[in-house]
């Protein structure tokens, strides 16, 4: 396990704020581990304890204020969650603008009290105690002022009730996963938009952990298969080029994700764009598991259908039969075959039927 750095005096709010701003920074293009132990080399600090600044700062579950919150009324920069040994919890804009640390926990009761006296409705029977974890329902950005009652807050239009706010990333992906195996799949698909309230899917920046980007894959996932594609879309787009970025292209999450936004495509009718989604979902399943491979087999398959929808019936048909000739091969007997050439039948059906004159041997595998 890494080794943190023992606390010395020159560690101070402002010294941590700047390390964690320096991060988050950089971890944007380059990852968080590299990210993380460049700003340790640079600072004379152990990489494990900027990692401890850096989730700190970024921590979820009994965070005074949620993260993203909150951000400095002099210079309006976000403000971070610093906590230095022996020391109580203060919150520091970023990058630091000389103003004062300011006293978490007391903001964080701020916050709390001005939800409870105008949203009270948004905070489940029980959950008084952790008010301020609903705020992001209500309030879209709180600026906060020298002391921590000083708050100029800025109130949603639309309210909206969310979903276990407490829980880390992690937590509400498996949360998801298992409220949608069990066909819950509102209460699921609740606890992912609370997770990624602070996402925005059009940006083209990645997040820096592969929960966020997995629990993106998922919320499209689930919006598709409910048919709300204007949602489901721009989440696809988001949690493929993320994993992408953060595993590679032939990673299990990155083709998963970019299977769904195959489908997306597809299910909006943009078909030109489908195919080559299924396109390169073939090529990876190709070179992470081989060109006869069942998942390589499949997309080709879909992709085939794709090209037919599109009007190109004579490039399916020589897809399809390839595929389907390979598939036999490969995998005799396996239930996917019988398909396979039913759909092969119906393709050159079809072009009889509209008086296609395709050349003899078309599909010829």
């Amino acid at each position: 396990m890494p080794t943190r750095s023992v606390p010395v005096a020159s560690w101070t709010p402002a010294l941590v704020v700047d390390a964690v701003a320096a991060t988050l920074d950089r971890a944007a293009e380059h990852g968080l581990l590299r990210a993380i132990s460049a700003v340790a080399s640079e600072l004379g600090v152990s990489s494990a304890t900027i990692g401890e600044w850096v989730a700190r700062a970024r921590a979820v579950p009994g965070a005074p204020v949620p993260p993203g919150l909150a951000a400095c009324h002099t210079c309006d920069h976000p403000m971070i969650l610093v906590q230095l040994p022996e020391s109580s919890p203060v919150y520091l804009c970023m990058p630091t603008c000389g103003r004062a640390p300011v006293p978490a926990q007391p903001l964080g009761n701020a916050v709390a009290q001005a939800v409870l006296h105008l949203l009270p409705h948004l905070v489940p029977r029980g959950m008084i105690n952790h008010a301020a974890a609903y705020a992001p329902g209500g309030i879209l950005r709180v600026a906060v002022g020298a002391e921590p009652t000083d708050l100029h807050i800025m109130w949603r239009s639309s309210p909206w009730q969310l979903v276990g706010p407490r829980m880390a990333m992690a937590q509400r992906l498996d949360y998801a996963h298992s409220r949608a195996g069990r066909g819950d799949y509102e209460r699921a698909i609740g606890a992912l938009r609370t997770g990624l309230l602070y996402v925005d899917p059009t940006d083209r920046n990645p997040p820096l952990d592969v929960a966020t980007a997995s629990a993106a894959a998922l919320l499209a996932e689930l919006t598709l298969a409910a048919d709300d594609l204007a949602t489901a879309l721009p989440w696809a787009r988001w949690a493929y080029r993320s994993l992408h970025h953060l595993r590679g292209a032939t990673s299990p999450q990155a083709r998963a994700a970019l299977k769904v936004l195959a489908d997306a495509h597809r299910r909006t009718g943009d078909l030109a764009e489908a195919a080559n989604c299924y396109r390169d979902l073939a090529c990876h399943h190709s070179t992470a598991e081989g060109p006869r491979a069942l998942p390589t087999l499949a997309a080709q398959a879909t992709l085939a259908l794709v090209l037919y929808q599109d009007g190109h019936c004579a490039q399916a048909r020589q897809l399809l039969a390839r595929t389907a000739a390979d598939h036999h091969v490969a995998h005799p007997g396996h239930r996917d075959g019988p398909r396979l050439r039913h759909e092969l039948a119906r393709m050159r059906a079809g072009c009889v039927d509209q008086g296609h004159a395709h050349p003899a041997g078309t599909d010829d595998p």
